[in-house]
């Protein structure tokens, strides 16, 4: 899962290169455990951050 603002989140979601600039992502595979309080935080966090506007 990709958070295009990944870096306003907090704690930051793990994923990043050098070239990902604020998006941070968690990749979930079948057979992963999930941490599902912290997934349901960052879902949140992101849903109150301010959208893309055309």
């Amino acid at each position: 899962m990709t958070f295009f603002r990944g870096t306003s989140l907090r704690q930051v979601p793990p994923g990043c290169t050098v070239r990902s600039k604020d998006a941070r992502w968690i990749d979930i595979r079948e057979g992963d455990q999930l941490d599902e309080a912290q997934m349901a935080k960052w879902v949140r966090q992101a849903a109150a951050l301010p959208g893309w506007v055309p």
